[in-house]
């Protein structure tokens, strides 16, 4: 397998690379450039900030005090 990294600077130029794509039966994945991390570090900010806006914190008191120590 061969992965192509192509940078495309609008719209009209990806709707035409796709279309070729799907008329050659080739399979893509799209990623935005500006997204860095991957999905899972994505998904867990997203988490930490519904647990922060539904109020599920704790004061931080350092390690030991988590650990039970």
């Amino acid at each position: 397998m061969t992965t192509l990294t192509i940078h495309l600077d609008n719209e009209r130029s990806e709707q035409a690379i796709k279309a070729v794509l799907d008329a050659l039966g080739v399979k893509y994945d799209e990623v935005n450039e500006r997204s860095t991390f991957p999905p899972h570090v994505i998904a867990g900010v997203r988490k930490a900030q519904e647990d922060l806006n539904l109020g599920r914190v704790k004061d931080y008191k350092g390690l030991n005090a988590i650990l039970d120590r």
